[in-house]
């Protein structure tokens, strides 16, 4: 990672934009960059670029001044820079559509990755590849922040808001549903085909061991994923199935009142994490697709991936026991508690 000659051009600088328009989790490990933005110049505005479909995670958010919505703009990203006029442009995930707007609208420092056709576009470029998967994704983001201000900045965790209305809601529903506000655990089994999975059939089995033990058990996720909800309830019948159920308002209330959460690599799982939720988030070794890159970044959250030696079962998540995923949470709820009481 290089050091860029940035002296003088700070003090100049009242508006920053952080361009992140892929999905929930990526949005989740961007958010610290945009806080180490506000440490590094507190001064300046950081506004924030993204879909439209993110915003509640944006919800009184305190790592940004502002959000621009790509839809609002018919996703005309000449039009949308030449709107928000920044003076300086993170691309943590350049796009060439993206970054080509940034250069039409003549916003004047584009910062953004050496390694891609058209980093030519980029007046600042971060020489760090992010296919060797050294680092986290936020971690990744981080280092953009510090090279161009050229200062040592700690990755904080940006915690996501919950909407009253959306609280009251959920509380409401879990209260017709019977279910106890301080003892339930959500499974999120999908993915979105995101990354490889641990079998549904494996989720059914936790959630036996979950119910076993006493805790309810409230199952998440979105309306194209209901049959893995009706696989987990073949397996344990007393699963709540909110599969389809919620919008992402009401998941995040949902979250943020739960004793733990269990789950693929997921966008619900960063919010999880940052909620401050006991978290365990399963995972392949592939490193692209690892923990290494790809893990959660809140206060109680763990990870798990297959143990093995062989080559060819590297990324078989059938090789995560169940038993060894509820010891995990246990652990952690237990350390929350602690912490809580102390």
């Amino acid at each position: 990672m290089q050091i860029m000659k940035t002296e003088g051009i700070a003090e100049d600088i009242s508006r920053i934009a952080v361009v992140r328009t892929d999905r929930l989790g990526d949005m989740v490990l961007t958010l610290p960059m945009c806080a180490a933005i506000k440490e590094a110049l507190p001064s300046a505005q950081v506004i924030l670029i993204a879909r439209s479909y993110v915003k509640p995670l944006l919800f009184e958010c305190e790592a940004i001044d502002s959000a621009v919505f790509i839809e609002d703009f018919k996703n005309d990203f000449i039009e949308i820079f030449s709107s928000v006029q920044p003076q300086v442009v993170f691309f943590p995930r350049p796009k060439f559509n993206e970054v080509f707007g940034a250069f039409k609208a003549d916003v004047p420092i584009r910062i953004g990755t050496s390694y891609r056709l058209y980093s030519i576009l980029f007046t600042h470029k971060i020489k760090e590849h992010r296919k060797i998967s050294l680092y986290n994704e936020a971690e990744y983001n981080l280092h953009m922040v510090e090279t161009f201000f050229n200062k040592k900045l700690e990755l904080r965790y940006v915690p996501i808001k919950v909407n009253p209305t959306a609280k009251v809601k959920v509380i409401g529903l879990l209260d017709t549903l019977n279910i106890d506000l301080n003892n339930f655990i959500v499974l999120h089994p999908g993915s979105g085909g995101s990354t490889k999975v641990w079998p549904v059939e494996l989720f059914g089995e936790l959630a036996e061991i979950l119910l076993k033990h006493g805790f309810d058990v409230i199952l998440t996720g979105s309306k194209f994923e209901s049959q893995l909800g009706q696989t987990i309830l073949h397996k344990a019948p007393e699963a709540i199935n909110l599969i389809g159920r919620l919008d992402l308002y009401q998941t995040i209330a949902l979250l943020s009142l739960a004793r733990g959460f269990v789950s693929n690599s997921t966008g619900i799982l960063h919010i999880a994490s940052v909620l401050g939720i006991p978290t365990v988030g399963i995972f392949p070794n592939t490193p692209h697709l690892s923990a290494k890159r790809w893990g959660p970044i809140g206060p109680f959250s763990t990870t798990i991936s297959p143990q093995t030696t062989e080559p060819e079962k590297f990324d078989d998540m059938s090789l995560v026991p169940p038993q060894l995923v509820y010891k995990e949470l246990s652990l952690l709820i237990s350390r929350k508690m602690t912490e809580s009481a102390s």
